[in-house]
């Protein structure tokens, strides 16, 4: 059985990235996943989780992931 991992480590994706779609992060692998979509997924955990509670700074978090990968294109 695998063990939960801390939430420290979660970063939320739609349904679809997470498993429904063809592409989606199950389907590929996780390291795939991430690099193709251009975003570090630990360093956004840590983001997100440093500011739990926050719901805006934690929208805002992701804003800046999403722009980051943005500009590196």
């Amino acid at each position: 059985m695998q063990k939960k991992p801390d939430d420290a480590f979660a970063v939320p994706l739609c349904a679809g990235c997470h498993r429904l779609d063809r592409d989606a992060q199950h389907s590929r692998g996780e390291r795939m996943f991430w690099a193709e979509i251009g975003i570090n997924p630990l360093l956004v955990a840590q983001r997100l989780y440093a500011q739990r509670g926050d719901l805006v700074a934690m929208r805002a978090v992701v804003l800046v992931a999403i722009a980051e990968r943005s500009n590196q294109s």
